[in-house]
C-alpha cells in the first residue's frame, strides 16, 4: 500500500509538471516516455485502478483511464481471463460509487471505457452489460448515469469503429436491436412521468390560437382526441434535475433515431411526448418574464428550457429525414401535422413582424 501511495504521488507530480507552462518540450518528451513505458507493463491496470480510486488529480485520472482504454482496445485478447473478470467487475463498481463526485469529462470517459469492454465481451463474457445499464436507468438515484451509459452504448456499438470484424459488428447491431422496444418504452416513460409530475392542469384551459375561427379547416385539424393531452396545456416548470434527465433522454432518442428501424419503433405516445417537449422552445411567456426581471439566473433558466425544445426538435428532424412509414401511417401523418402546425402558431403569434422574423431566423440558425 505504501509503495502504491508513493507511486501515486510521483505520478501526480509528473502530470502536474508535464502540463506546467514552464516545462520544456524536452522534459515533456521524457515524461511522456516514462508514462508510455509504465502503461506497457504487465499488470499496470492494477496500479491505475488504485490511482483512480485515490486521487483528485484530473490529469492522473485521465491518464489512468487511457491506460485502461488502450488495454481493452489494443491488448484485450492477451489479457488473462481472471484479470478481465476483475476489470469487468471493478470499473462499474467504481463508476457507481464515485460518479457524483467525478468531473463530468472523467465520468464520461469511464463510461466509455466500460462500454469498450461490452464492445469486446458482450454477451458471451459480459452477459449483464446491458442489463446493468437498464437497471441504472430504472433506479431514480442513478437515472442520469444510466442514460449517459445508454447514449454511449448507442454511439459506440451501433456504429463501431473499423477495428471490429463484420460479423462482430452485425452481432452487436442485432443485440442492440433486440433491446430497442425496451429502451424506447423506458425513455418514453421517463419523459411522460416528468411532464405529468410538473404539469398543472387548469380546470378551464386557455383558448387555443384558432379558437376564434370555429369553422376554419385548420381549427378542425387541430382538434385532438379527448384522450390526448391538450395542445394548449401550459408548459410545466421543471426543476434542474428533471431538466437534466429530460435532456439526456432526448439526446438518447436523437441518436437512437439515427440508426434504429423507425417504421416499426415509433409509437403515438412517444411522438406526442417529443412534441410536448418541443414546446419548450416556443415558450415566449417565459422569455418575456426573464427579460423583464433581468436576473441572470432567470435568463439561464430560460435558455435551458429552450435547449429542451431544441433537443426535441432534433428528434423530430431525425424522424422527418428518414423514410418512416409506421403501421398506422395516416394517424402518424395527422399527428405530425397537428403538432407541427401548433408549434408554428406558437412561434409566430407575436404581434410585431420583426419579432416573428427574428425568431424564425434564430430557429433556422439552430
Amino acid at each position: 500500500m505504501a509503495s502504491e501511495e508513493a507511486s501515486l504521488r510521483a505520478l501526480e507530480s509528473l502530470m502536474s509538471e508535464f502540463f506546467h507552462d514552464r516545462t520544456t518540450n524536452e522534459r515533456k518528451h521524457e515524461i511522456e516516455e516514462l508514462l508510455n513505458n509504465f502503461a506497457q507493463q504487465i499488470g499496470a491496470w492494477r496500479h491505475c485502478f488504485y490511482f483512480l480510486s485515490n486521487t483528485l488529480n484530473d490529469y492522473v485520472m485521465m491518464y489512468s483511464l487511457t491506460v485502461f482504454e488502450n488495454l481493452i482496445n489494443k491488448m484485450w485478447l492477451g489479457v488473462p481471463s481472471q484479470d478481465k473478470m476483475e476489470i469487468r467487475s471493478c470499473l462499474p463498481k467504481l463508476l457507481l460509487t464515485q460518479h457524483k463526485s467525478l468531473p463530468n469529462f472523467i465520468r464520461n470517459k469511464l463510461c466509455k471505457v466500460i462500454v469498450d469492454i461490452g464492445r469486446q465481451d458482450w454477451p458471451m463474457f459480459y452477459h449483464d452489460f446491458f442489463t446493468n445499464t437498464l437497471q441504472l436507468i430504472q433506479s431514480p438515484s442513478t437515472t442520469p448515469l444510466g442514460l449517459i451509459m445508454l447514449k454511449t452504448t448507442s454511439e459506440e456499438l451501433a456504429c463501431p469503429r473499423e477495428d471490429l470484424s463484420i460479423a462482430r459488428k452485425e452481432e452487436l447491431r442485432k443485440l442492440l436491436l433486440d433491446q430497442v422496444p425496451t429502451v424506447l418504452s423506458l425513455l418514453t416513460g421517463i419523459l411522460e412521468s416528468i411532464w405529468d409530475k410538473h404539469s398543472v392542469i387548469a380546470a378551464t384551459p386557455p383558448p387555443s390560437p384558432t379558437s376564434g375561427d370555429n369553422g376554419d379547416l385548420v381549427s378542425n385539424l387541430l382538434q385532438t382526441p379527448p384522450s390526448a393531452k391538450p395542445l394548449n396545456q401550459p408548459v410545466p416548470v421543471l426543476d434542474l434535475e428533471s431538466e437534466y434527465i429530460c435532456s439526456l433522454a432526448l439526446e438518447c432518442l436523437t441518436h437512437l433515431f439515427s440508426w434504429i428501424p423507425l417504421s416499426s419503433s415509433i409509437t403515438p405516445s412517444l411522438l406526442t411526448t417529443i412534441f410536448h417537449f418541443a414546446r419548450f422552445g416556443c415558450d415566449t411567456r417565459a422569455k418575456k418574464m426573464a427579460s423583464v426581471n433581468g436576473n441572470s439566473q432567470n435568463v439561464a433558466w430560460t435558455q435551458e428550457r429552450g435547449h429542451l425544445g431544441i433537443l426535441a426538435m432534433s428528434c423530430i428532424n431525425e424522424l422527418m429525414s428518414k423514410n418512416c412509414v409506421p403501421i398506422e401511417f395516416e394517424d402518424y401523418l395527422l399527428q405530425l401535422f397537428q403538432q407541427t402546425f401548433y408549434l408554428l402558431q406558437k412561434i409566430t403569434r407575436e404581434n410585431k413582424t420583426h419579432t416573428v422574423k427574428s425568431r424564425l431566423e434564430e430557429l433556422d440558425e439552430r
